[in-house]
């Protein structure tokens, strides 16, 4: 299954939920999880884009690490930040 803009909004959101959640600001966030504060700006950002990205927008490009960063930072497993609730896969 490829990423998409709708799995990097779902993430965003997640990401955003959890770290509010746990009253963590951006820049404490990114510094546990080992990424930019520029970074995470990017990734919520993505959760509060609008359903249809505007013709020529990049989706963002996670790596690996930083999604594991995310999750560890945030206290949850990664499939939780990125996975679709609706289903059970």
């Amino acid at each position: 299954m490829p990423w998409d803009d709708g799995d990097a909004r779902v993430l965003g959101r997640r990401v955003r939920r959890l770290r509010e959640d746990r009253a963590m600001s951006q820049e404490a966030l990114a510094r546990r999880a080992g990424c930019s504060k520029n970074h995470v700006q990017l990734i919520e950002a993505a959760g509060r884009a609008a359903e249809a990205p505007p013709r020529g927008a990049r989706p963002i490009n996670l790596r690996l690490s930083t999604l594991y960063g995310l999750a560890d930072a945030l206290g949850v497993q990664p499939w939780e930040l990125v996975r679709d609730p609706g289903t059970d896969a």
